[in-house]
């Protein structure tokens, strides 16, 4: 099963990064993983070209940014002592680039991060749900990215929502789904949408009726089935309970048996991601999405669609980016 031992936690020091410091502590008890906290000293080139056209030495290098990341490393360790408890207590980390964005990726990948947790909004306000910088983080990261707005209470996540178009691509986030249902034992919903004028994997329908719905029903749950068979992930099996959109996961993990209550909504609308996010705001206390950061044809069908919700849904989002190999295919 899906494990967070290494826990990235980026932030700006703004009052919006901190919605992922108790998030994160609440996913280092569960899990019990370590925490580590992350700050970019944005590259100020035009500070530096300035000083030299006012004639002022100074050296960035050696003047301007050791103190700025003394200041950082400083404030980094006070929110650590702060906000974490001693045993989930990991690394400081300050560094300097341009895009922070992409530095927070990279360096989640190079450091082989089981999970970013980020506040949804930092220093770039605006007047999507997740800033600037966060979207860039979902968009290039290649490590799962929990954006998170507000406290997180653990004890109400009843419901986690899993958008799917039927591909190989969206049920990446699968494992990650059931895996995170099991640990807040809530119910998990597979929620599909049928756009009514759009390219669907599953097809058009342009006014399903109650037996095709039925019918996109099956698919679903028969292309996740090949799924987990042809990805080899032997400790996850769908148990069909003979009632239509009502199913069971169970789960095996070193020898025991566990069990996930899944259900299964298939909606129509004109746009996916408009209906995801509005089914989501009224039914889920967490959504899980596959993206990734590629572009063409796919990305359309899936990346902006997950962009999108993860902009916008007032709710806590984990994404999850397929496989290199998986999306090739």
């Amino acid at each position: 099963m899906i494990r967070f031992n290494k826990i990235l936690v980026p932030t700006d020091f703004s009052k919006g990064s901190e919605s992922a410091y108790a998030a994160a502590q609440k996913i280092a008890d569960t899990f019990g993983g370590k925490v580590d906290l992350f700050h970019v000293v944005p590259t100020i080139k035009y500070w530096a070209e300035s000083a030299k056209n006012l004639g002022v030495p100074i050296d960035m290098g050696g003047d301007i940014y050791p103190k700025v990341f003394e200041e950082a490393e400083h404030k980094l360790g006070k929110i650590m002592d702060d906000y974490f408890k001693d045993d989930s207590q990991g690394e400081c980390k300050v560094m300097i680039d341009r895009k922070p964005s992409e530095t927070i990726a990279n360096y989640a990948k190079k450091m082989n991060y089981d999970l970013i947790v980020i506040g949804a909004k930092g220093q770039d306000l605006t007047n999507m749900v997740r800033g600037s910088t966060t979207e860039k983080v979902i968009r290039k990261s290649k490590i799962p990215v929990f954006s998170i707005e507000g406290r997180l209470n653990e004890h109400a996540i009843k419901n986690i929502v899993m958008p799917t178009d039927g591909s190989d691509l969206s049920f990446t986030a699968f494992p990650m789904s059931v895996a995170l249902a099991d640990t807040f034992n809530s119910k998990l919903t597979l929620l599909q949408v049928m756009e009514l004028y759009g390219n669907s994997v599953l097809g058009n329908l342009p006014q399903p009726s109650r037996d095709e719905v039925v019918t996109v029903y099956e698919e679903v749950i028969k292309r996740l089935k090949k799924f987990l068979s042809d990805q080899g992930i032997e400790s996850i099996h769908i148990r069909r309970s003979g009632v239509s959109f009502e199913d069971e996961v169970t789960i095996e993990d070193g020898g025991q048996s566990r069990s996930v209550s899944m259900e299964t909504k298939v909606e129509r609308g004109v746009s996916a991601h408009y209906e995801i996010e509005a089914y989501a705001s009224e039914n889920a206390d967490l959504v899980v999405m596959a993206t990734h950061g590629h572009s063409g044809f796919a990305h359309l069908i899936l990346g902006s669609t997950a962009e999108k919700v993860a902009q916008y849904v007032k709710k806590p989002v984990i994404t999850v980016r397929p496989d290199k190999e998986l999306f090739e295919k």
